[in-house]
């Protein structure tokens, strides 16, 4: 079970000071995101109410009814406007959708500033994250499904912020990874002296998320491992391990060395839930892959199945 995290030192909260800061700077959240995260959050609040908020954004509503249309969901029916959309898809699966585009788009690093660090295949395990997340919450039922794909989501997102407000430190650490053959935590603490968890912490309570997805966040690396499930925290790790030992990891640390992913030993209720899929974790893969193709701005390209390699050709006719 995860453990409370040590205090930082002195020098560790200054430059978490300095990063948040920075990255609030330069990727303010839309408003938009934040009013969705407090109505969904506010058991008073009624479908229409987030229909509204949702709907006052043009894009956003595109990419919720082209998600909510297609083979993603599978309904039979057509969704023609927010409200259905929220009616049946639930307002936490479309807050969701919201903070989940609102955050991409925010995120949207210059290429020049992230030499080494491929920003779609982040995006592409951190969906595939929040997917087994969901799973393990079911089969455990340690949290809502929803709450979980949110915080798999958005749990690596205080590297995006490190690299925004620091782009040469973060070069350092992506030189460490590749040149000297340091794991991406034992280089990130050596350059930043602060892991991103508490970075992407920090983040989600300055654009007030709620505390159970801000702890989730700060938690999913414990400490003392991973021996079982008890806390949307554990939920975060084990989906982040079960991604990373198939290669569904960020790029540049081990995506396309299979010698360096990690071979650890997970709780028995992560493949459980996985295989519970059928095609497993192919299927978790372009599943992750169509939901990146419908809400955000540019259409990713991805892994060949299990084998952590582009497949060579893009997408076309982003959403």
């Amino acid at each position: 079970m995860t453990t409370e995290s040590a205090p930082l030192e002195l020098e560790a909260r200054n430059r978490l000071r300095l990063i948040v800061n920075r990255t609030t700077d330069l990727t303010p959240l839309k408003s938009v995101a934040t009013k969705a995260i407090q109505i969904a959050e506010d058991e008073r609040s009624a479908a229409m109410d987030l229909a509204t908020v949702i709907s006052s954004d043009q894009a956003l509503t595109s990419k919720l009814l082209k998600l909510s249309n297609s083979a993603y969901y599978g309904y039979a029916r057509r969704i023609s406007n927010v409200r259905e959309a929220v009616i049946l898809l639930g307002m936490r699966t479309v807050r969701s959708v919201a903070i989940s585009s609102g955050i991409i788009d925010a995120f949207n690093v210059p290429s020049s500033e992230a030499a080494g660090f491929d920003q779609d295949l982040f995006w592409a395990h951190s969906v595939s994250v929040g997917l087994v997340a969901e799973l393990l919450a079911r089969e455990t039922r340690i949290s809502r499904p929803e709450d979980a794909f949110t915080a798999g989501v958005l749990h690596d997102v205080g590297k995006l912020a490190m690299l925004l407000a620091e782009p040469k430190m973060f070069g350092e650490v992506i030189d460490l990874v590749k040149h000297e053959g340091m794991k991406y935590r034992e280089s990130e603490l050596a350059v930043f002296q602060i892991g991103h968890e508490h970075v992407g912490a920090r983040l989600a309570q300055r654009w007030k998320f709620p505390e159970s997805l801000v702890q989730a966040i700060r938690d999913h690396h414990p400490a003392k491992g991973l021996a079982a499930i008890g806390s949307m925290g554990d939920l975060i790790a084990a989906a982040d391990l079960a991604c990373n030992r198939e290669g569904l990891a960020c790029g540049f640390d081990f995506t396309h060395d299979a010698l360096r992913r990690p071979a650890v030993a997970l709780p028995p209720a992560v493949d459980t839930a996985i295989n519970k899929v059928h095609g497993g974790m192919a299927t978790i893969e372009e599943k992750a892959r169509a939901f990146l193709l419908h809400v955000t701005s540019r259409a990713p390209r991805w892994y060949a199945p299990h084998h952590g390699e582009l497949d060579g050709e893009e997408e076309t006719g982003a959403a």
